[in-house]
Protein backbone atom coordinates (compact mmCIF):
# COMPACT_ATOMS: atom_id res chain seq x y z
CA UNK A 1 0.00 0.00 0.00
CA UNK A 2 3.20 2.24 1.10
CA UNK A 3 4.73 1.75 -2.11
CA UNK A 4 1.97 2.02 -4.32
CA UNK A 5 1.11 5.44 -2.75
CA UNK A 6 4.52 6.48 -3.49
CA UNK A 7 5.13 5.27 -6.86
CA UNK A 8 1.77 7.64 -7.60
CA UNK A 9 3.33 10.38 -5.99
CA UNK A 10 6.99 10.28 -8.00
CA UNK A 11 4.30 9.68 -11.21
CA UNK A 12 2.13 12.86 -10.08
CA UNK A 13 5.68 14.89 -9.83
CA UNK A 14 7.05 13.93 -13.14
CA UNK A 15 4.07 14.38 -14.58
CA UNK A 16 3.97 18.07 -13.29
CA UNK A 17 7.69 18.53 -14.47
CA UNK A 18 6.85 17.64 -17.71
CA UNK A 19 4.17 19.90 -18.29
CA UNK A 20 6.23 22.99 -16.84
CA UNK A 21 8.85 22.61 -19.00
CA UNK A 22 8.67 24.44 -21.94
CA UNK A 23 10.11 23.37 -25.23
CA UNK A 24 13.13 25.19 -26.23
CA UNK A 25 12.93 28.14 -28.94
CA UNK A 26 8.91 27.72 -27.97
CA UNK A 27 6.31 30.53 -26.52
CA UNK A 28 3.98 30.03 -23.98
CA UNK A 29 1.29 32.60 -23.55
CA UNK A 30 -0.69 33.68 -20.49
CA UNK A 31 -3.40 36.40 -19.87
CA UNK A 32 -0.48 39.24 -20.42
CA UNK A 33 1.58 37.35 -23.00
CA UNK A 34 0.77 36.75 -26.80
CA UNK A 35 2.82 33.59 -29.38
CA UNK A 36 2.81 34.86 -32.60
CA UNK A 37 3.77 32.91 -35.89
CA UNK A 38 3.63 29.54 -34.68
CA UNK A 39 4.36 30.10 -31.02
CA UNK A 40 8.36 31.48 -32.12
CA UNK A 41 7.58 34.89 -31.22
CA UNK A 42 6.48 36.33 -27.36
CA UNK A 43 5.23 39.55 -27.17
CA UNK A 44 4.16 41.53 -23.77
CA UNK A 45 3.20 45.09 -23.64
CA UNK A 46 3.75 47.95 -20.48
CA UNK A 47 1.77 50.95 -20.00
CA UNK A 48 2.02 53.98 -18.32
CA UNK A 49 -0.63 56.80 -18.26
CA UNK A 50 -0.02 60.49 -17.18
CA UNK A 51 -1.30 59.89 -13.93
CA UNK A 52 1.48 57.85 -13.10
CA UNK A 53 -0.57 54.49 -13.11
CA UNK A 54 1.08 51.77 -14.79
CA UNK A 55 0.32 47.89 -15.78
CA UNK A 56 0.57 45.10 -18.00
CA UNK A 57 -1.25 44.60 -21.49
CA UNK A 58 -4.05 42.39 -20.91
CA UNK A 59 -2.93 39.78 -24.28
CA UNK A 60 -6.26 38.61 -26.62
CA UNK A 61 -5.18 36.30 -29.49
CA UNK A 62 -7.09 37.04 -32.65
CA UNK A 63 -4.76 34.67 -34.92
CA UNK A 64 -1.69 32.77 -35.33
CA UNK A 65 -0.16 35.85 -36.30
CA UNK A 66 -2.29 38.51 -34.57
CA UNK A 67 -3.35 39.41 -31.33
CA UNK A 68 -4.23 42.90 -29.41
CA UNK A 69 -3.86 44.34 -25.72
CA UNK A 70 -6.21 45.90 -23.77
CA UNK A 71 -5.14 47.88 -20.58
CA UNK A 72 -8.08 49.71 -18.84
CA UNK A 73 -11.50 47.94 -19.95
CA UNK A 74 -11.42 44.55 -22.21
CA UNK A 75 -13.93 46.63 -24.43
CA UNK A 76 -11.51 48.57 -25.33
CA UNK A 77 -8.42 47.88 -27.48
CA UNK A 78 -5.62 49.45 -26.86
CA UNK A 79 -2.54 48.11 -29.07
CA UNK A 80 -2.31 45.40 -31.76
CA UNK A 81 0.02 43.69 -33.31
CA UNK A 82 0.90 40.89 -35.89
CA UNK A 83 4.08 39.06 -36.66
CA UNK A 84 4.61 37.92 -39.93
CA UNK A 85 7.41 35.71 -41.98
CA UNK A 86 8.85 37.48 -44.49
CA UNK A 87 11.85 35.01 -44.93
CA UNK A 88 11.03 34.49 -48.53
CA UNK A 89 10.82 37.87 -49.77
CA UNK A 90 13.78 40.03 -50.16
CA UNK A 91 16.71 40.16 -47.79
CA UNK A 92 14.23 37.77 -45.74
CA UNK A 93 13.37 38.92 -42.35
CA UNK A 94 10.15 38.29 -39.63
CA UNK A 95 8.26 41.65 -39.96
CA UNK A 96 6.52 43.75 -36.73
CA UNK A 97 3.72 45.53 -37.37
CA UNK A 98 2.28 47.57 -34.66
CA UNK A 99 -1.00 49.66 -34.07
CA UNK A 100 -1.81 51.99 -31.28
CA UNK A 101 -5.50 53.44 -30.82
CA UNK A 102 -3.75 55.31 -27.37
CA UNK A 103 -1.44 58.20 -26.30
CA UNK A 104 -0.47 56.70 -23.01
CA UNK A 105 3.15 55.33 -22.96
CA UNK A 106 3.56 52.27 -24.10
CA UNK A 107 6.45 49.59 -24.45
CA UNK A 108 6.01 46.76 -26.47
CA UNK A 109 8.44 44.01 -26.20
CA UNK A 110 8.69 41.28 -29.09
CA UNK A 111 11.09 38.45 -28.30
CA UNK A 112 12.13 35.94 -30.86
CA UNK A 113 12.60 33.05 -28.38
CA UNK A 114 14.08 30.64 -30.80
CA UNK A 115 16.60 32.95 -31.96
CA UNK A 116 16.56 34.89 -28.31
CA UNK A 117 16.15 38.32 -29.62
CA UNK A 118 14.23 40.90 -28.22
CA UNK A 119 13.20 43.96 -29.97
CA UNK A 120 11.36 46.84 -27.78
CA UNK A 121 9.14 49.78 -29.21
CA UNK A 122 8.03 52.34 -27.61
CA UNK A 123 5.75 55.04 -27.47
CA UNK A 124 6.20 58.01 -25.55
CA UNK A 125 3.50 59.44 -23.13
CA UNK A 126 1.04 62.13 -24.60
CA UNK A 127 2.21 60.61 -27.62
CA UNK A 128 -0.50 59.50 -30.56
CA UNK A 129 0.70 56.15 -31.27
CA UNK A 130 2.95 56.12 -33.89
CA UNK A 131 2.30 52.85 -36.07
CA UNK A 132 5.61 50.55 -36.23
CA UNK A 133 6.01 48.99 -39.83
CA UNK A 134 9.21 47.14 -39.44
CA UNK A 135 9.77 44.49 -42.62
CA UNK A 136 13.47 44.01 -41.11
CA UNK A 137 12.87 43.21 -37.69
CA UNK A 138 14.15 39.81 -37.14
CA UNK A 139 16.31 38.77 -39.62
CA UNK A 140 16.87 35.38 -37.70
CA UNK A 141 15.13 32.93 -40.58
CA UNK A 142 16.12 29.36 -40.29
Amino acid sequence: MVRGILLMATLAGLAAGVRAQEPAGACTGDGTTLCLNEDRFRVAVRWENAAGASGDGQAMQLTGDTGYFWFFSENNVEVVIKVLNGCGIGDGAYWVFIGGLTDVRVEVEVEDVKAAETKTYVNELGTLFVPVSDTAAFPTCD
